[in-house]
């Protein structure tokens, strides 16, 4: 019986695989657009370690020219994924999801939802932009404690220069801020189970599903989670979560009550602004009553999303540092100044922190937040740019975030890393609002554009602020003697990734501030 069931599957498996060929070469032909491709030896391992270089002669040869291009898709490699050059930016970037869907790429970038993982939603949006976004303000000072108290407890002593992992470290720090954000005084303290449990369920939510994709043909995602490790962690870690979150939903519920009893309307600070919080607005906004269940699997949306990539951007900061630091005084100075004169932080002091937004917005323009691509849609139906190209439904389309940031059309002398070049900017021009650190715009793609730009993007700018804060007027860096022979940065299909694995020398200030 099992030899019979073995050889049905490797039919199945055979026939879809044909299929799945068969639909690439029909896209194709709908397409009608450049196919970009390796020559000779142009295997799927290649593109794994590779797409750089695909991305780099598309945007060569067409992006940079205003003209689209396709190629293999790693997300679907039924369907080739279609590159825009900026020119299609401005009619794109406000189509309502329904239409051109962000929420589809993810889906079939991270296959989370066909796992029975969670998902972005409607609610986790609302939560993050209108909840979380004007909020911030009050919890400056409470994630600053909580950044304190993770370096306190996670840098190690250090008068000389010590070898440490730093993504560890930094991975800690936010997930601690994260914590106090997310769910509040109950939950998020220092070591405590939610923090543990929140950081391993992005680990099982990042491992996961690579897992899953070597392990599953895409017609049997589902089945993982009845037989893959990981994927059941995930919803062991779930249901701990949503039982964590029982009576903190019910204070929520109390405090939104008698504030509605004394007839308040919401104005100011709340007695609780949190994730658990504005989560059940966002709900209840909608008609819905969330229940712990659901809150834990938006709770987990919101954290893996902000973990993993604050975390990443803040490792290419401390890499860029290290690599350029004739500009560490300056930054240095300009902390000891503001801070003078606020000695609490608050978001109107991490402000005027103006160089040391420009060297993270800088990081940012160099390394693209970790991401080749930005402001990723897939249509759910046929799609009619005004110049006439049509994108079949269920193809991918992406934006060459990583070399627009290095066009000298777009940047002038891109190949510099120049830690003052968008400080220049904001003092040339009126708008305040453009050229931060959290700026999203046709300059820099990488936070995305339009409806779907990162609604997290400002919580991630105060984080980092707080967190170079404290790491530059502390402590000083420096690459280890061997370096070298461990690469700084890892390419795998539309990532570039600062290595996790590459130590660094730590030391205490001989003069702090």
């Amino acid at each position: 019986m099992l030899v019979v069931l073995f050889f049905t599957a490797v039919v199945v498996t055979a026939w879809l695989l044909r299929k799945s060929m068969t639909k690439h070469e029909a896209q194709l032909n709908k397409l009608k657009l450049p196919y970009v491709q390796f020559d000779g030896d142009n295997s799927a391992d290649r593109y794994v370690i590779e797409t750089e270089a695909i991305l780099s002669k598309g945007y060569t040869d067409y992006t940079s020219k205003g003209l689209p291009f396709s190629m293999r898709n790693p997300n679907d490699v039924s369907t080739p994924m279609v590159i825009l050059p900026v020119k299609y930016l401005d009619e794109l970037r406000w189509l309502p999801e329904r239409r051109m869907s962000f929420w589809r790429y993810i889906d079939k970038q991270s296959i989370l939802t066909q796992i029975g993982g969670p998902g972005i939603n409607e609610e986790v949006v609302l939560a993050a932009r209108s909840g979380m976004n004007r909020a911030l303000a009050y919890l400056i000072e409470p994630l600053n404690q909580a950044c304190l108290a993770a370096c306190a407890k996670e840098v190690p002593s250090c008068p000389e220069w010590t070898s440490i992992l730093p993504y560890p470290l930094i991975i800690k720090i936010f997930a601690g801020m994260s914590a106090c954000a997310m769910v509040g005084p109950e939950l998020g303290g220092l070591d405590s189970e939610w923090q543990s449990l929140s950081m391993r369920f992005v680990e099982a939510a990042l491992s996961a599903p690579g897992v899953v994709r070597a392990s599953y043909p895409t017609w049997l995602y589902w089945l993982s989670q009845y037989t893959n490790k990981g994927v059941k962690t995930m919803f062991k870690l779930q249901t701990r979560a949503s039982e964590l979150l029982t009576p903190v939903l019910q204070a929520r519920i109390a405090a939104t009550e008698e504030l509605k009893s004394k007839g308040r309307k919401i104005k100011g600070q709340r007695k609780y602004e949190d994730g658990v919080q504005w989560l059940r607005d966002a709900h209840t906004s909608r008609g819905k009553t969330p229940t712990p269940v659901q809150l834990a699997r938006d709770l987990f949306v919101m954290m893996t999303a902000s973990i993993h990539s604050t975390s990443g951007a803040g490792l290419c900061m401390i890499f860029d540092l290290i690599e350029h630091p004739e500009v560490l005084p300056d930054i240095q100075e300009e902390i000891t100044r503001v801070q003078s004169a606020n000695p609490v932080w608050t978001r109107q002091a991490l402000g005027e922190l103006r160089l040391l937004d420009s060297f993270m917005r800088e990081s940012a323009r160099v390394h693209a937040l970790t991401q080749y691509t930005a402001v990723q849609r897939i249509p759910t139906e046929s799609w009619t740019f005004k110049d006439g190209l049509t994108i079949p439904a269920g193809t991918t389309l992406a934006f060459p975030s990583y070399h627009h940031n290095f066009d000298p059309e777009v940047h002038s002398n891109p190949e510099m890393f120049d830690p003052k070049r968008h400080l220049r900017k904001r003092q040339e021009i009126q708008n305040t609002h453009k050229f931060h650190f959290a700026s999203a715009g046709s300059d820099m793609m990488n936070w995305g554009s339009g409806r779907h730009a990162c609604p997290g993007r400002f919580f991630a700018q105060e984080s980092l602020k707080l967190m170079m804060i404290h790491l530059l007027t502390r402590y000083e860096f420096r690459h280890t003697d061997d370096e070298k022979a461990v690469p700084r940065f890892i390419s795998r299909n539309l990532f570039t990734v600062p290595n996790p694995a590459l130590p660094i020398l730590i030391r205490e200030r001989r003069t702090t501030t």
